[in-house]
C-alpha cells in the first residue's frame, strides 16, 4: 500500500546528519546547505529538529563562515563545479574538523575528481570522511505533495517550457531537473512504477527520460538504487505523467477551500504564509504539525471559519474553567475536588497555550481571508466560474460581470475571461474583441490572450479545450443545489460572503487518474504511452499484464500545479479508501503567477 513520502524523505534526511551511520550520533556539527538544499529542508525539520540531531548552526555554502575547525561539518549541496570548488576552499582554510559531503543529486564523475585534485594540492584529503550521493532533489510539502526544489521553479516553469525562443540547453535543464525529481522520489521509496502519459509533449520527454534513467540504475550492477525487496512486490505502483496544457481553467479559478484560498491570496511557500495584522507583517507556518490545519485545508472556507470559531469557544471554555476552579479553592467543601482538577488543568495548561496559539493563528488568517474576498467579492467569481465550467445558466452574463466596477481586481476579471474563453468552442472575434477593450479599460494585461489564441488554432490545442468543457457536469443534480447556501449558525467573520457549498466534481486530472488507475477505456486516455523501466526492449504498446486496479498512484504535472488539484484528487482518494495517491508538480503555482506566464508567452 502508499508510503509516506514525507516520512521516507525525513528519515533519509536525519540519517544523513547522523553522518550515514547506523548508530545515532548527536555530536555537535555544523550544516552547510545551499539553496536547493535550504529548500528541501525547510518544510520537513525545524530548527529544534536539527539541534535534536546535533546541528548548531546551519549555514549557506555562498556566505562568508567563519572557521570552527574543531567540529565535524556536513555538507547538502547540489553538485555543480561552484559547489566543489567551494568546498575544497572551505578544506584548505581548513573551516572544520571533517567534511562528510552529500550532493542532492548523483555527482559526475569529473567533479569528483576535480574534488580530489583540489583536496591534493591542499594536502587536505585526509579531512573528507565520506561522500555521498543521496538521490533527494525533491521538496516534501506533505505526505502526498512534492515539487522540484523550488530554488529551480523559474528555471522549470510553463514559460520556460513553452518560450518561443527558448534554447535547447535550457529546454534540456529544465527536463533533466524534472526528471531527478521524480527518479528521486522512487529512489527514496525503492520502487519502479509502470508510467503512462500523453503522447507528443513536454510531459512524453520526462516519461521517456525518466524510463531509460530508472532502467539503466536497475541494471548498473553496481548501483543499489532499486535492489529492494519492494521492487519485487507484485503490486506496482503507477505513474501519471501529465503536460499543464492539458487543463490551464483549473490554474486560474478561484477557489473556496482554506489551502487554496490561502495560497492563492497570501503566496503560501514551503509551508509558510504571510499576512498583515493590525498593521504588521506576521509569518505563519502550517506543518503537518497543526492538528486543525490537518483536519480543515481542505475544507470550504466558510466551514473552516465556523471550525476555528468552535476552537476559540473551547479554549475560552477552559480558561473560564480555570479561573472557576480558583474561586472554589477557598470553599473548603469543594476544595479537595477543586484541588484535584485544577492540578489537572494546570498539567495540561502548556497543550492548552499551544493550541490558543494556534487557534490565534488561524483567527488572524480566516480573519484575512475574509476581507480579501469581501474586498473582491471573490465568492462572485467562485460561483460565475464554476457556472461557466459545467455549462449552467448565468444570472447575468460574463461581460455584465467584467464591466462591474465595483467586484474584483484587473487579476480576478482576467481570471474569469480565461475559463470563459477557454471554455467557449468559439468566439467570434468581434465579440472577442469587445472583452479585451473591456479588460484593457480596467487595467489588465491581456498579453495572454494572443498567446491562449494561437494555442487554441493548434490540432493538439483540442483537446485542452474538450478537456476544459467536460467538467463532469454530472456531479450535480442542478446548479441550484450546488449554489445552496449552508446553514446560517455561525456568521462569524462571514458577513456579507457566500456560504457556498463546494461541488463534488471530477477535474480533468482526476478523470484521466480514474481511468488510468481503474483500466477504464477512454477516449481521453486510449493513446496515452505505456512504458516499464523493468523491460529492457522499450514497448510502448505494452498493457499490464494483470488487470487489477493500481491501488497507489503517483500523479507529475510539467509545467507547474495548483492546490486546487491536488485537493481535487486527495477528495477522490477519500472516496476510494483502497487508493492511495500523490501529486508532485515542477512548481505549485498560484493564478497571479501562471497569469504572468501567460502574459510573458503571449507578448513574445
Amino acid at each position: 500500500m502508499g508510503l509516506d513520502i514525507r516520512s521516507r524523505q525525513t528519515e533519509a534526511l536525519r540519517q544523513m546528519l547522523n553522518l550515514n551511520s547506523a548508530k545515532t550520533d548527536n555530536a555537535w556539527k555544523i550544516l552547510v546547505f545551499d539553496e536547493y538544499g535550504r529548500d528541501i529542508i525547510a518544510p520537513l525539520l525545524s530548527v529544534q529538529d536539527l539541534r535534536e540531531c546535533g546541528v548548531t548552526l546551519n549555514l549557506l555554502i555562498r556566505d562568508n563562515r567563519d572557521p570552527i575547525p574543531d567540529v565535524p561539518a556536513v555538507y547538502f549541496v547540489m553538485p555543480t563545479r561552484e559547489n566543489v570548488e567551494r568546498i575544497g576552499s572551505d578544506c584548505k582554510d581548513g573551516l572544520y574538523e571533517r567534511f562528510f559531503i552529500n550532493f542532492i543529486t548523483a555527482v559526475s564523475r569529473q567533479l569528483l575528481e576535480d574534488l580530489a585534485q583540489l583536496t591534493i594540492e591542499s594536502d587536505t584529503v585526509h579531512r573528507i570522511g565520506k561522500i555521498f550521493d543521496q538521490h533527494l532533489s525533491f521538496c516534501t510539502l506533505e505526505q502526498t505533495l512534492f515539487t522540484v526544489p523550488s530554488y529551480d521553479a523559474a528555471a522549470c516553469s510553463y514559460h520556460a517550457l513553452n518560450r518561443c525562443d527558448a534554447k535547447d540547453a535550457d529546454i534540456e535543464l529544465c527536463i533533466n531537473a524534472i526528471t531527478e525529481c521524480i527518479f528521486s522520489v522512487f529512489v527514496t521509496l525503492r520502487q519502479l512504477p509502470v508510467i503512462r502519459c500523453p503522447k507528443g509533449n513536454a510531459a512524453e520527454i520526462v516519461a521517456e527520460k525518466l524510463e531509460k534513467k530508472m532502467r539503466d540504475a536497475r541494471r548498473d550492477p553496481k548501483s543499489e538504487l532499486f535492489k529492494d525487496q519492494s521492487v519485487a512486490s507484485f503490486q506496482r505502483p503507477l505513474l501519471v505523467i501529465l503536460d499543464r496544457n492539458v487543463d490551464i481553467c483549473s490554474t486560474m479559478h478561484h477557489t473556496w477551500t482554506y489551502q487554496a484560498l490561502i495560497h492563492d491570496l497570501f503566496n503560501l511557500h514551503l509551508n509558510r504564509c504571510q499576512i498583515q495584522v493590525d498593521g504588521k507583517t506576521k509569518n505563519y507556518d502550517l506543518g503537518n504539525d497543526d492538528k486543525f490545519w490537518m483536519k480543515n485545508k481542505g475544507r470550504p472556507f466558510p466551514e473552516v471559519a465556523e471550525a476555528v470559531h468552535q476552537e476559540l469557544e473551547a479554549c475560552r471554555a477552559a480558561e473560564q474553567e480555570i479561573k472557576r476552579l480558583k474561586d472554589v479553592m477557598g470553599d473548603e467543601s469543594d476544595a479537595v475536588i477543586a484541588n484535584d482538577k485544577l492540578a489537572s488543568t494546570v498539567s495540561s495548561l502548556p497543550e492548552l497555550m499551544e493550541k490558543k496559539k494556534r487557534v490565534d493563528m488561524h483567527i488572524n488568517i480566516a480573519t484575512a481571508l475574509s476581507e480579501s474576498i469581501k474586498s473582491r467579492s471573490l465568492d462572485k467569481f467562485y460561483e460565475v466560474e464554476e457556472k461557466v465550467m459545467t455549462k449552467a445558466a448565468l444570472e447575468e452574463s460574463v461581460l455584465d460581470v467584467l464591466r462591474n466596477p465595483d467586484i474584483g481586481s484587473p487579476a480576478d476579471k482576467l481570471r474569469l475571461f480565461v475559463i470563459y474563453y477557454l471554455s467557449a468552442s468559439e468566439l467570434p472575434d468581434t465579440e472577442l474583441q469587445v472583452y479585451i477593450d473591456t479588460l484593457q479599460e480596467f487595467g489588465c494585461d491581456t498579453s495572454c490572450i494572443q498567446y491562449l489564441s494561437k494555442l487554441k488554432q493548434f490540432s493538439s490545442a483540442q483537446s485542452l479545450v474538450q478537456n476544459n468543457l467536460n467538467y463532469n457536469q454530472s456531479s450535480y443534480s442542478s446548479m441550484s443545489n450546488m449554489f445552496k447556501y449552508v446553514k446560517q449558525s455561525s456568521k462569524f467573520m462571514m458577513e456579507g460572503v457566500k456560504n457556498l457549498v463546494v461541488g463534488n466534481r471530477k477535474l480533468p486530472i482526476t478523470r484521466i487518474v480514474d481511468c488510468l488507475s481503474e483500466l477504464k477505456q477512454s477516449s481521453d486516455t486510449d493513446d496515452y504511452l505505456t512504458l516499464d523501466p523493468k523491460i529492457f526492449r522499450k514497448d510502448n504498446s505494452f498493457v499490464p499484464s494483470s488487470r487489477t486496479a493500481f491501488n497507489e498512484v503517483y500523479v507529475f504535472m510539467v509545467g507547474g500545479g495548483s492546490y486546487v488539484e491536488y485537493q481535487n484528487l486527495m477528495q477522490y482518494a477519500e472516496q476510494h479508501q483502497d487508493k492511495k495517491i500523490y501529486y508532485g508538480s515542477s512548481e505549485v503555482m498560484d493564478s497571479s503567477n501562471f497569469l504572468q506566464q501567460l502574459n510573458k508567452l503571449g507578448s513574445q
